[in-house]
């Protein structure tokens, strides 16, 4: 797509952008697999357990879902297939992919979905003093 868009495939051994990649042994280990691990287990359980609104599930599930694939990848193949590239002019992306795509989407949702969660609690909370004044 004009060089904007391309698909190169990369076996990812370490994290977002290789970072880790030339760790070995146990922290690697620990690093790469069992933290990222744990990361989505607890995801998982507060997804689970708790009355959550609809927005929040959402980008919660797409978190761990994204966290799941990139876990499952590493722990069977020992890598993360990353296959899209994004530039336009100077700024381009590292190489990604589908579920780094939906745990930045799930994040996003999340953040966004807080703050203006944050501003309309603080807006109601102003228009509830005024009425009171």
């Amino acid at each position: 797509m004009n060089n904007h868009f391309t698909l190169v495939k990369v076996e990812n051994t370490g994290a977002f952008l290789s970072v880790g990649n030339s760790l070995s042994g146990p922290l690697r280990f620990i690093l790469l697999n069992l933290l990222p691990l744990m990361a989505v287990a607890a995801g998982l359980v507060f997804m689970l357990t708790r009355e959550l609104s609809r927005t929040t599930l959402i980008s919660v599930v797409l978190i761990v879902g994204g966290g799941f694939g990139n876990i499952y990848d590493r722990i069977r193949y020992g890598s993360v297939t990353d296959f899209m590239h994004i530039k336009f002019g100077s700024l381009q992306t590292g190489i990604f992919n589908v579920a780094d795509v939906s745990i930045m989407l799930g994040m996003v949702i999340l953040i966004l979905h807080a703050v203006f969660k944050r501003a309309d609690a603080v807006t109601k909370e102003a228009s509830a003093e005024e009425s009171q004044v």
